[in-house]
């Protein structure tokens, strides 16, 4: 078990670690959808609707760690379908109709 000093030095290095954009950068491959980038709220979408995983995380879990694992929650890690890039492109030519901003 750690001591109390050991988790403090602990958080200090992750806060450090944070601060760093090239360890902090979303990694989702689906860059034109809209929570690209802001990953706090694309995973507080997953979890709201009990949604799977976000796309960053699917390599993650298939890797050979967790074969056995995915087996156990989700009985499978089949792919899921794809939105087409022109449903990304749709919602920003009607956020650009309709004056929305970031």
């Amino acid at each position: 078990m750690q001591t109390k000093e050991e988790y403090y030095q602990y958080c200090l290095k992750h806060r450090e670690l944070v601060k760093n954009t090239e360890i902090t950068k979303c990694t989702c491959p689906k860059k034109m959808c809209d929570w690209y980038g802001k990953c706090k709220e694309c995973v507080a979408l997953h979890r709201y609707y009990n949604d799977h995983l976000p796309a960053c995380l699917h390599l993650l879990i298939k890797s050979k760690k967790f074969e056995d694992l995915i087996g156990l929650i989700e009985k499978d890690s089949v792919e899921r379908e794809s939105r087409p890039i022109e449903y990304y492109q749709y919602v920003r030519e009607k956020d650009n109709e309709n004056n929305i901003g970031e």
